[in-house]
């Protein structure tokens, strides 16, 4: 389920040209990490230039069925983003 909606998200943003092979996905409920340019689990982030949310799916699944803007989520603390955020400039 999750990868399906990592699936949805991926071509919502890959419209805007961002680096999705540089995004992941570190999920608190889960305790695992995805990467959004094949939305598969990983072990571990190999690149050196990344970008990585921090979050609960049930907050992604707010955020990609636009029930919440993600920096609401940012503000209560909810989301940590960690990296270079120059990969979505």
């Amino acid at each position: 389920m999750i990868e399906d909606t990592l699936k949805d998200f991926k071509k919502k943003v890959s419209k805007l040209g961002y680096k999705i092979e540089s995004i992941y996905f570190e999920f608190t409920d889960l305790d695992k990490i995805y990467s959004l340019s094949d939305c598969n689990k990983i072990e571990k982030i190999d690149k050196e230039k990344y970008l990585k949310f921090k979050m609960s799916t049930d907050d992604l699944f707010k955020i990609v069925n636009a029930e919440i803007h993600p920096e609401d989520l940012m503000f209560d603390k909810k989301i940590k983003i960690s990296g270079d955020i120059s990969i979505i400039s």
